[in-house]
């Protein structure tokens, strides 16, 4: 039972390694979060703005099956998110202030 159990924890971990998303992945990411139901004219605004300021305003801290990343934006407020399996996760408070970027 034991080395089921630890064999499970194994392959979690491994999964996670694997699915550990980059600083790029974080960048596009907010760029489609904030593409979501715009017109095209916004959408290149996005594209030619925010995603570089996103990257260029982010740190990354690596934690090998996860990241924690770090946006700070120019009003000294910073967004929170961690990636893992692929995927972002930021709490609702942090989604309002994607939202005022717009």
């Amino acid at each position: 039972m034991k080395k089921v159990i630890l064999g499970i924890i194994i392959s979690v971990a491994v999964i996670m390694f694997l699915t550990n998303p980059s600083q790029a992945d974080y960048s596009s990411w907010v760029g489609k979060q904030l593409k979501k139901d715009q017109n095209a004219l916004i959408e290149i605004g996005v594209d030619l703005a925010v995603v570089p300021y996103v990257r260029d305003q982010t740190s990354r801290t690596e934690g090998y099956v996860f990241s924690i990343y770090r946006t700070k934006l120019w009003n000294d407020k910073e967004i929170v998110a961690i990636g893992m399996f692929d995927s972002f996760y930021i709490n609702k408070k942090n989604i309002e202030k994607i939202k005022a970027i717009e």
